[in-house]
């Protein structure tokens, strides 16, 4: 009977002690960070854009597309005017899905969505949602839906002017007089209709 010994290799002391080296971990770096990413830009028309920004017009109405779908209420939105660089932050309260823009239109009621129009005139309001992107919103809405976002706006350093400290600003009248207030507001919107313009 024959023996058969598989020959194993032997490991030196030096090769099978295991050195083990914690690696250091800052105590700030184990707290969660909160990435916070940038806002949602949506794209606005005039007129409808300067209805937003003076809070006139406090509902945003689309076709219910798919990249609409993570906006919720408490998003932070950023309206931005597709002609001119001007944008303001607004907070989504609310978000309802309708079957078409005359529902929608019942349901939010046409001064908050279109602030211009008769309230009584349905069939007009209806007609100016279905005349965007060449006519082509009404077979749109058809397929997909309409989705209304109400929101409020933000008032933040970059998009509101008002809040800043206007001593300097308010001419030969006293900083809280209603006529440095209102010559103050006017300077600003012609500042935001014309940017070139300088005062």
């Amino acid at each position: 009977m024959t023996r058969t010994s598989s020959r194993h290799v032997r490991l030196s002391k030096k090769s099978r002690t295991h050195h083990y080296r914690p690696r250091r971990i800052n105590i700030a770096d184990l707290r969660e960070k909160t990435v916070t990413a940038p806002p949602r830009v949506i794209y606005v028309t005039n007129p409808f854009y300067e209805q937003m920004e003076y809070g006139e017009k406090t509902v945003e109405a689309r076709p219910n597309y798919r990249c609409l779908t993570d906006i919720v209420p408490g998003t932070v939105v950023e309206f931005k005017n597709r002609s001119t660089d001007c944008s303001f932050l607004a907070r989504i309260s609310s978000r309802r899905v309708h079957r078409d823009f005359a529902t929608m239109l019942r349901k939010e009621s046409i001064s908050a969505c279109l602030p211009d129009h008769d309230p009584e005139d349905l069939q007009r309001a209806v007609n100016t949602y279905h005349s965007f992107r060449h006519g082509t919103y009404k077979y749109i809405a058809r397929k997909h839906g309409v989705v209304s976002f109400r929101f409020t706006l933000c008032f933040t350093e970059n998009n509101n002017d008002s809040k800043r400290d206007t001593s300097e600003e308010c001419g030969g009248y006293d900083k809280n007089s209603l006529c440095s207030i209102f010559e103050y507001i006017d300077r600003v919107r012609m500042k935001r209709k014309f940017p070139t313009i300088k005062n």
